[in-house]
Parts: C-alpha cells; structure tokens; sequence
C-alpha cells in the first residue's frame, strides 16, 4: 500500500482538473483500503465500509468533488465548476485527511495482526 499522492499543480481546465482529482481519490481509495466500485462515489462507500473510522467531513468532501466531476461529464450546460477555488480547497483538504486516515488505518491492521499472530503463539493443541 503505497498510496502516495500524486503532487502535481491544478489544472486551468475545469473539466481536466475535476477528472484528474477524482482519478486521483479513485486511486487512492483503491491502493489504501481496497476500494470497489465503478465510479468515485462507489468507492467512496466502499472505503467506508471498509474503514468506518473515515470523517463524515471527508466523505462528504469526496461526495462533493464526485458529484462536480459527474454533472462536468454528464450534463449538458454543467460546462464549468461554479466554485473552483472551493473545488481545490475540498480536494487538498480531502487529501490531507486521506493521509492521515490511511496511517491510522495501517497501524490499526499492523496492530490486529500482531494480536493475532501472538493468540496463536498462545494457542496449544492437544
């Protein structure tokens, strides 16, 4: 699980930005807790599930940019973000929390692991 973020400066196209972006949760949400789904928003749910610790504040950050990204692709007339500076601020923001969720993420499986393998040290068969 790498999950290293990709750092590259954002777009001045909006459609590019909220498709780079999203591609970029996407991959993130898959690498970290093994996400599924068909678009941003099933992987998102399905992050969730996996790791139910994840902020409702950062889920509904996700949400946001998925659903910008979806009405960009999808919606005859949606042909601008109405607020980028508030798309990017949602995106870092979202990144920075990810960070954070995938370390504790991490060391809690590390840490049930370690459980694990020392209960079954324990374990005698007779």
């Amino acid at each position: 699980m790498g999950s290293a973020f990709s750092k590259s400066s954002h777009s001045t196209n909006d459609f590019e930005l909220a498709i780079k972006s999203s591609k970029e949760l996407e991959w993130v949400l898959e690498d970290a807790f093994g996400a599924t789904g068909k678009g941003l928003h099933e992987k998102i749910s399905s992050a969730a599930i996996v790791n139910p610790d994840l902020s409702q504040s950062l889920v509904r950050n996700m949400r946001y940019l998925a659903t910008i990204r979806n009405k960009l692709v999808h919606e005859r007339g949606f042909d601008a973000i109405p607020d980028r500076k508030r798309f990017i601020e949602k995106f870092e923001a979202s990144q920075e929390e990810l960070k954070t969720s995938i370390i504790q993420f991490q060391n809690r499986n590390k840490k049930a692991k370690t459980m694990t393998a020392a209960a079954s040290e324990n374990c005698i068969v007779m």
